[in-house]
C-alpha cells in the first residue's frame, strides 16, 4: 500500500471517530461585531495555516489532534463556538482562508455552511452552523490530501 493511501486510510479513519462524540453549550452572553484574527488556543497553533478567529472558545471535548511519531502525518478536528452571526464568521473564513494561501475547492451552503479547501498537499472543511441559542458553532477538519 503507498504511503498516500495510508496517510488517506488514517486521516479518513480519525474524521469517522471523531464524528461519533458530541457535548452541550452553556450559552454566554453576546459580543458584537464580525470576528477578527487573534492569538488562538494552544490546540489551534498546531495548525498556524488556518486562521482562528477573536473571541472564540475551543470545545476540548470535541478537538482532537493525531500525529504520527515520524511528524509526517498530521491530522485534527478544532470545534469552536463562538457569540457572532453566522453570516460574519462565514464571511470571514472565505476571505481569512484564502488570504492565508487555501485554494476553495467546494462551498455548500444550507442551514450548516460547508467550506472545503486544499492547500500544499492538504485539505480543510470548516462547517459554521448557527445554533438557536445565538451561537455560531465552527468545525475544522485538517489533514494530509
Amino acid at each position: 500500500m503507498t504511503e498516500s493511501i495510508q496517510r488517506t486510510l488514517v486521516a479518513t479513519a480519525v474524521f469517522a471517530l471523531l464524528g461519533l462524540t458530541g457535548c452541550a453549550d452553556t450559552p454566554k452572553k453576546a459580543t458584537g461585531p464580525a470576528p477578527e484574527q487573534s492569538p488562538p488556543p494552544s490546540v489551534a497553533m498546531q495548525f498556524p495555516s488556518v486562521p482562528i478567529p477573536k473571541g472564540i472558545e475551543l470545545d476540548r471535548g470535541k478537538t482532537f489532534i493525531y500525529e504520527s511519531g515520524s511528524g509526517d502525518i498530521k491530522v485534527g478536528r478544532l470545534v469552536f463556538s463562538v457569540w457572532n452571526k453566522t453570516e460574519d464568521v462565514v464571511d470571514y473564513f472565505r476571505t481569512e482562508m484564502v488570504q492565508n494561501g487555501w485554494t476553495p475547492l467546494q462551498i455548500v451552503e444550507h442551514d450548516t455552511r460547508i467550506m472545503l479547501y486544499q492547500r500544499k498537499g492538504q485539505v480543510c472543511t470548516v462547517s459554521v452552523t448557527p445554533s438557536h441559542l445565538g451561537k455560531t458553532h465552527i468545525e475544522i477538519q485538517i489533514g494530509p490530501k
